[in-house]
């Protein structure tokens, strides 16, 4: 089948997918995947000199068919305190995210976001996600959301080992998560390469596709939840791929039971692995061993390591009982301590010269990202998320524009073990290799300290405009990319897809005035106005039922 689709792509004279040959990939005798929570490329990168990052002049409107109500202008928030924002994944007791109170601060452009802690989850469910594309125009980030915390961003100062790893290593910038939407059908796609297909009548599966999240059992903050679902996923996965071929893996989990299904944590819920729950046993692990199987000279081949409850020794006292994961509201810097401690493991071993380390993030977790992703099917690509590439034989200092998704992870694994494409996402997919240059001088190990606590500073306010700044285009870049760089484009056999989520649509204020006051209104009585537009749309977010509430009868109507 993937021979067929690639013959297919040449037959159509599409640019054919970016690969890496053997003798190049000899090299790399480990791959280790560690993926992170709830971030786009603009809140964590927007700002990195010479990436594709936010654009001067960005402001996006508190309505998108009513520009009248306002926009506002970058601002930069300092790094430890607690804001407040909504999402697919809720804290115990809550059902519907419209139960949650309204933010104070209810529209903004980028601006800095505190490290601390964001209280809790953005939204980010599929059919928000599509109102935050908005058709493309990317302006639907602050109606959808309901909040201007999605219009947040980090900078070196909040987490400084991550800008200091795209300093020295790999920064890919134009790497989209697979599916427009939240956790679990990303992390498909992270194990797979597809989210289906999946015949079922559950609401969160469109077309035979899985677009959201299935149902799952009250939220532990730091440990996930499990899903409550008793089907079975039948396509194949990458790890019953090195299974059946004889290649070592693990998937290194931080639940407590690293064999229960989550969000998060998918391989049990395909069907090879509850027919063959040996394989499970062996391979799926606390993420404790993985310091343990590298000290034991046992790393496998493939690794997957996935955020829980767990937390590194001699962790920095502050972060004790909280989630490593970087999904609001557990905060940045802890999250980064954690993933410099994985990273650490490994460049203090024998294994360094022979391994390639792939940190990524699951999805945009609702933040705001300028580039409007390809739509190549029914469910994406998604939007951008950071990504970074770290090895030995990785080109130093490098932004990588080339086009990657979470396929194009499996495809690195596969053109480098020698091994078959799965499916058609990872058929087509360049496999990472602009990342990488086998013909340099090794680069050496950068070890951080791994104990990264942000200090508490002044939270700034927004600037609001009365109506949007000039600027470039969405897919436009504020730094052209270096002349050094080959960017190419992911082909595709897939024809648009309609999608299959309402428009936004204008939904006034009660009992507020709006139009020619901004015009005049002093900074005060804009901020004012704009919680009395917020909260009237919070009310209204009833209509929006989402997998979480057990009602998602209208979510395709």
């Amino acid at each position: 089948m993937a021979l067929f689709v690639l013959i297919l792509f040449l037959i159509s004279g599409a640019t054919a997918p970016i690969r890496l040959s053997l003798e190049q990939s000899s090299k790399i005798q480990h791959l280790i995947f560690i993926v992170q929570e709830n971030h786009s490329f603009d809140n964590y990168f927007g700002t990195y000199p010479g990436a594709n990052g936010i654009l001067a002049n960005t402001s996006i409107p508190m309505e998108t068919n009513d520009t009248a109500m306002g926009c506002v202008q970058p601002y930069h928030l300092s790094a430890a305190v607690p804001v407040s924002i909504v999402g697919d994944e809720l804290p115990i007791g809550v059902a519907d995210p419209d139960d949650l109170p309204v933010t104070d601060n209810n529209s903004a452009s980028p601006f800095h976001i505190i490290t601390q802690s964001l209280g809790r989850d953005i939204e980010h469910s599929a059919a928000v996600a599509h109102q935050d594309y908005d058709n493309g125009k990317m302006d639907g980030f602050v109606q959808a959301e309901g909040t201007n915390l999605t219009m947040g961003y980090y900078d070196r100062s909040d987490i400084p080992y991550y800008w200091d790893y795209a300093d020295h290593y790999v920064l890919d910038d134009d790497f989209f998560s697979s599916e427009m939407g939240p956790s679990l059908p990303n992390h498909l796609y992270i194990v797979s390469g597809a989210d289906g297909p999946l015949d079922s009548s559950e609401a969160c599966v469109v077309n035979g596709s899985i677009i959201d999240n299935l149902p799952c059992g009250p939220l532990d903050a730091a440990d996930q939840s499990a899903i409550e679902w008793s089907g079975a996923l039948t396509w194949s996965t990458l790890a019953e791929e090195l299974s059946l071929g004889n290649v070592s893996w693990a998937s290194y989990v931080g639940n407590a039971d690293p064999e229960v299904a989550t969000l998060w944590n998918v391989l049990p819920l395909f069907e090879y692995f509850q027919q063959n729950p040996d394989q499970l046993s062996a391979h799926v692990k606390s993420t404790a061993y993985f310091a343990t199987d590298i000290q034991n000279n046992n790393l496998p081949t493939v690794s997957w390591i996935i955020p829980g409850k767990w937390q590194p020794p001699g962790f920095p006292s502050v972060f004790a009982g909280q989630s490593v994961s970087e999904h609001p509201p557990a905060r940045p810097d802890e999250g980064m301590d954690y993933v410099a401690y994985l990273v650490n493991q490994i460049m203090n071993s024998d294994y360094w010269q022979s391994t390639a380390i792939v940190i990524t993030w699951d999805d945009y977790g609702g933040f705001y990202d300028h580039v409007a992703p390809p739509q190549i099917d029914q469910s994406g690509l998604g939007f951008r998320v950071p990504t970074l590439v770290i090895s030995p034989w990785a080109k130093p200092g490098f932004i990588d524009h080339t086009q990657y998704e979470f396929s194009s992870m499996l495809a690195l694994a596969e053109h480098t073990f020698n091994l078959s494409s799965l499916h058609t996402r990872d058929a087509v997919s360049n496999d990472m290799n602009n990342s990488f240059d086998f013909n340099q001088s090794p680069q050496a190990a950068l070890i951080e300290p791994a104990n990264y606590v942000a200090e508490p500073a002044p939270t700034p306010t927004p600037t609001y405009y009365a109506s949007p700044l000039a600027t470039a285009s969405p897919s436009s870049s504020s730094s052209p990319p270096s002349p050094t760089t080959t960017q190419v484009t992911t082909p595709s056999t897939y024809s648009p897809v309609k999608s299959p989520f309402p428009a936004l649509t204008s939904r006034p204020a009660k009992g507020s005035s709006t139009g020619a006051g901004f015009e005049t209104a002093t900074m005060g009585t804009v901020i004012a106005l704009s919680v009395i537009v917020f909260a009237a749309i919070a009310a209204r977010k009833k209509l929006r039922t989402r997998v979480n509430s057990g009602d998602n009868s209208k979510l395709f109507s």
